[in-house]
Protein backbone atom coordinates (compact mmCIF):
# COMPACT_ATOMS: atom_id res chain seq x y z
CA UNK A 1 0.00 0.00 0.00
CA UNK A 2 3.06 2.19 0.69
CA UNK A 3 4.50 2.04 -2.70
CA UNK A 4 0.86 2.56 -4.14
CA UNK A 5 0.80 5.82 -2.19
CA UNK A 6 3.85 6.35 -3.36
CA UNK A 7 4.00 6.03 -6.66
CA UNK A 8 0.88 8.58 -6.38
CA UNK A 9 2.68 10.97 -5.37
CA UNK A 10 5.47 10.81 -7.67
CA UNK A 11 2.61 11.07 -10.49
CA UNK A 12 1.50 14.15 -9.20
CA UNK A 13 4.48 15.92 -9.01
CA UNK A 14 5.89 14.65 -12.59
CA UNK A 15 3.00 16.22 -13.65
CA UNK A 16 4.08 19.69 -12.38
CA UNK A 17 8.03 18.65 -13.45
CA UNK A 18 9.49 20.51 -16.38
CA UNK A 19 10.07 18.59 -19.57
CA UNK A 20 13.94 18.30 -18.88
CA UNK A 21 12.89 16.76 -15.48
CA UNK A 22 10.43 14.74 -16.97
CA UNK A 23 13.31 13.34 -19.29
CA UNK A 24 15.67 12.99 -16.88
CA UNK A 25 13.06 11.24 -14.50
CA UNK A 26 12.54 8.17 -17.82
CA UNK A 27 16.17 8.28 -18.18
CA UNK A 28 16.54 7.35 -14.47
CA UNK A 29 13.88 4.64 -14.35
CA UNK A 30 15.58 1.51 -14.56
CA UNK A 31 18.87 2.99 -12.57
CA UNK A 32 16.88 4.24 -9.33
CA UNK A 33 14.94 0.54 -9.77
CA UNK A 34 18.08 -1.37 -9.29
CA UNK A 35 19.66 1.05 -6.84
CA UNK A 36 16.84 0.14 -4.26
CA UNK A 37 17.62 -3.41 -5.14
CA UNK A 38 20.66 -2.82 -4.35
CA UNK A 39 20.45 -1.40 -1.13
CA UNK A 40 17.82 -4.21 -0.49
CA UNK A 41 20.34 -6.86 -0.78
CA UNK A 42 22.85 -5.07 0.87
CA UNK A 43 20.21 -4.75 3.76
CA UNK A 44 19.23 -8.46 3.87
CA UNK A 45 23.42 -9.32 3.84
CA UNK A 46 24.02 -7.39 6.87
CA UNK A 47 20.98 -9.23 8.72
CA UNK A 48 21.03 -12.42 7.60
CA UNK A 49 18.25 -12.21 6.75
CA UNK A 50 15.39 -11.00 3.70
CA UNK A 51 12.02 -9.25 5.34
CA UNK A 52 8.82 -10.09 3.78
CA UNK A 53 5.08 -9.92 4.33
CA UNK A 54 2.29 -11.94 5.08
CA UNK A 55 -1.36 -10.68 4.78
CA UNK A 56 -3.10 -11.58 8.39
CA UNK A 57 -6.71 -10.57 8.94
CA UNK A 58 -7.84 -8.59 12.28
CA UNK A 59 -11.48 -7.63 13.34
CA UNK A 60 -11.89 -3.99 13.79
CA UNK A 61 -15.41 -2.50 15.61
CA UNK A 62 -16.62 -0.02 12.97
CA UNK A 63 -19.79 2.53 13.20
CA UNK A 64 -22.53 1.00 11.08
CA UNK A 65 -26.66 1.08 10.63
CA UNK A 66 -28.54 -2.22 11.75
CA UNK A 67 -31.43 -3.36 9.42
CA UNK A 68 -33.49 -0.31 10.64
CA UNK A 69 -31.24 2.76 9.88
CA UNK A 70 -29.96 2.75 13.79
CA UNK A 71 -26.51 3.61 14.32
CA UNK A 72 -24.59 0.54 16.03
CA UNK A 73 -21.20 -1.49 16.04
CA UNK A 74 -20.26 -3.54 13.97
CA UNK A 75 -17.11 -6.10 13.49
CA UNK A 76 -15.38 -5.84 10.56
CA UNK A 77 -12.40 -8.24 9.07
CA UNK A 78 -9.64 -6.20 7.79
CA UNK A 79 -6.38 -7.14 6.21
CA UNK A 80 -3.41 -6.35 7.97
CA UNK A 81 0.00 -6.71 6.34
CA UNK A 82 2.57 -8.32 8.91
CA UNK A 83 6.27 -8.26 8.35
CA UNK A 84 8.12 -11.78 8.44
CA UNK A 85 11.71 -12.64 8.14
CA UNK A 86 12.59 -14.81 5.33
CA UNK A 87 15.74 -17.17 6.10
CA UNK A 88 18.30 -16.99 2.81
CA UNK A 89 20.89 -18.37 1.16
CA UNK A 90 23.84 -15.72 1.41
CA UNK A 91 26.19 -17.03 -0.89
CA UNK A 92 23.19 -16.26 -3.62
CA UNK A 93 22.38 -12.95 -2.24
CA UNK A 94 26.13 -12.02 -2.47
CA UNK A 95 26.06 -13.32 -5.92
CA UNK A 96 22.93 -11.51 -6.83
CA UNK A 97 24.53 -8.05 -5.27
CA UNK A 98 27.48 -8.69 -7.15
CA UNK A 99 25.32 -8.70 -10.29
CA UNK A 100 23.07 -6.18 -9.34
CA UNK A 101 26.01 -3.62 -8.81
CA UNK A 102 27.60 -4.75 -12.25
CA UNK A 103 23.86 -3.57 -13.71
CA UNK A 104 23.86 -0.34 -11.89
CA UNK A 105 27.40 0.52 -13.69
CA UNK A 106 25.77 -0.26 -17.10
CA UNK A 107 22.47 1.67 -16.02
CA UNK A 108 24.42 4.64 -14.88
CA UNK A 109 26.50 4.92 -18.02
CA UNK A 110 23.26 4.79 -20.32
CA UNK A 111 21.39 7.22 -17.88
CA UNK A 112 24.57 9.77 -18.03
CA UNK A 113 23.85 9.76 -21.71
CA UNK A 114 20.23 10.12 -21.53
CA UNK A 115 20.47 13.12 -19.16
CA UNK A 116 23.24 14.79 -21.39
CA UNK A 117 20.30 14.58 -24.53
CA UNK A 118 17.57 15.69 -22.40
CA UNK A 119 19.56 18.41 -21.78
CA UNK A 120 20.67 19.17 -25.34
CA UNK A 121 16.67 18.48 -26.17
CA UNK A 122 14.82 20.33 -23.04
CA UNK A 123 17.57 22.96 -22.14
CA UNK A 124 16.07 25.20 -18.94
Amino acid sequence: MLHRASAIGLLVLAACASPQEQCIAAATKDLRVVTGFIAESEANLRRGYALGSTLKTTTETVDCLDANGLKTTCEVTVPVEVETRVAIDLDAEAAKLRSLKRKQTELRRAADRQIAQCKITHPE
